[in-house]
């Protein structure tokens, strides 16, 4: 996977890691799966049939992360975090899965934080 963009950001500001993709209509929220997460194992927010499950998210990302909600269903896959920290300098992956087509969209978004 090449990276996508990368994003900068000071301890203490919030960040958006951008990520979207172009439905034709309106995603399908209620049959979709959205992953945010460092690598393989360290999962930063998920999202599936139209709702945040956030059982497995990395505590550190505890509180500190959110979606567009109201814009998703247009193709923004967003990923807010607040309060970051130097420990969530990272590369990040989005990932978009669609239940039923299966298909899938990745994209890679590297985070560089800085202390003030």
């Amino acid at each position: 996977g090449q990276l996508d963009t990368t994003c900068h950001a000071f301890v203490g500001e919030t960040v958006v890691l951008p990520c979207t993709t172009a439905p034709p209509g309106e995603l399908a929220l209620s049959k979709s799966m959205l992953y945010w997460q460092i690598g393989t194992k360290q999962l930063v927010h998920f999202f599936k049939n139209g709702q945040d499950l956030l059982e497995g998210q990395d505590e550190k990302f505890h509180d500190r992360t959110s979606l567009f909600l109201d814009q998703m269903k247009h193709g923004n896959l967003s990923l807010k975090i607040s309060n970051v920290q130097l420990g969530d300098d990272a590369e990040y992956s989005c990932i978009y899965r669609q239940t039923e087509s299966h298909q899938t969209k990745k994209s890679t978004i590297k985070l560089n934080v800085s202390g003030k």
